[in-house]
């Protein structure tokens, strides 16, 4: 059965802002912005988060399939 876990979310979430914190210091270190928007932040803890949801779904229909022809 397949689980929304939104713990993996809050956790992809919580690396993509350490990223953000650590492309801040290097923004101010060269002197440009290289850091991420609010959205872009978000968007990318959400596309990481639909691959983790993709591999488990994969898995699941392997599962499903290796069961169904034995």
């Amino acid at each position: 059965m397949i689980e929304m876990n939104l713990r993996v979310f809050d956790d992809l979430l919580k690396i993509e802002r350490e990223r953000q914190l650590i492309m801040q210091d290097l923004s101010q270190n060269l002197g440009i912005d290289i850091s991420f928007s609010e959205e872009e932040i978000m968007n990318n803890a959400l596309s990481a988060y639909e691959k983790h949801i993709d591999k488990e779904l994969t898995k699941e229909v392997e599962k499903w399939m290796k069961s169904l022809f034995s």
